[in-house]
């Protein structure tokens, strides 16, 4: 197949999940104001049994959705796109590239910028691991704060008690996400800041191969990659395909009706 055959495929792909996905999303608005305007005999809207009948109305647009999204991965191996480098050379690579062309030692006069690059890739290590410890950190407050039952005091209001989880949880994800921009932003200053002592120390010294044994060749074989996809699509089908004939389906939905109209408070 050329790439003119590839581009009309996916091409026409991308048009059908497009008008696919927006019926869908139709059929979804268009089922929840009709529950919406919908008053039950208690007087109240979105109850649980009216959105599972309603979505499950709807169900065959969304799994035939689905489908086309799986077929995807398919479309995408078999018409494969032709990637085009870009022109802007990210120094964090170029300095790693470099650093394979260190010889095992090096001359006095190369000694102070080889010392400079050893103390930066220590401290962006060292920072990556504060990084990791506040990440940590934040894992195991939150597993505590949700075992003690203590914190978790209103059970009839279940929106106050997520929103107070959030107040105690959100800071710990708040904060180590902004520790890692910011090391990236400094490993990314500090890469320039070696790049110049890089290639004076890299200048006239051969990269050293790796030792390679069968594994690396395995993973950097050009069929592991779609092989692999290929792998967890067939795995994901499967399980859609057990869920929908052993009633999961209807129990995933009704769990999502749920939480809807009951945690988020919908309605």
């Amino acid at each position: 197949m050329n790439e003119k055959t590839g581009k009309i495929v996916r091409l026409s792909y991308g048009s059908a999940l497009s008008l696919m996905t927006v019926i869908t999303g139709v059929l979804f608005i268009w089922q929840v104001l009709a529950d919406y305007f919908t008053v039950n005999a208690d007087g109240f809207r979105f109850d649980q049994a009216g959105l599972l009948a309603r979505f499950t109305r709807i169900s065959p647009a969304f799994w035939i959705w689905v489908v086309m999204i799986i077929a995807g991965f398919v479309v995408w191996e078999v018409f494969p796109v032709t990637l085009k480098r870009s022109a802007y050379n990210d120094p964090r690579y170029t300095l790693k590239r470099l650093k394979k062309k260190f010889p095992a030692s090096v001359s006095q006069d190369m000694q102070e910028g080889f010392t400079y690059v050893k103390k930066q890739e220590k401290l962006i290590n060292i920072l990556w691991l504060c990084c990791m410890a506040v990440g940590l950190a934040g894992i195991i407050y939150t597993v505590v704060y949700l075992a003690i039952p203590s914190h978790f005091t209103v059970p009839d209001n279940a929106t106050h008690e997520v929103i107070n989880a959030a107040k105690n949880i959100l800071p710990w994800a708040f904060v180590t996400f902004a520790f890692a921009c910011g090391i990236t932003f400094y490993e990314g200053v500090s890469a320039k800041s070696c790049l110049e002592y890089a290639r004076k120390i890299a200048a006239g010294n051969k990269a050293v191969e790796p030792a390679r044994g069968k594994f690396y060749a395995i993973i950097h074989h050009k069929y592991f990659i779609p092989a692999v996809r290929i792998g967890v699509g067939c795995i994901a089908v499967a399980f859609i395909i057990t869920g929908a004939f052993n009633g999961n389906m209807t129990n995933i939905l009704d769990k999502a009706v749920k939480i809807c109209s009951e945690c988020i408070g919908l309605g």
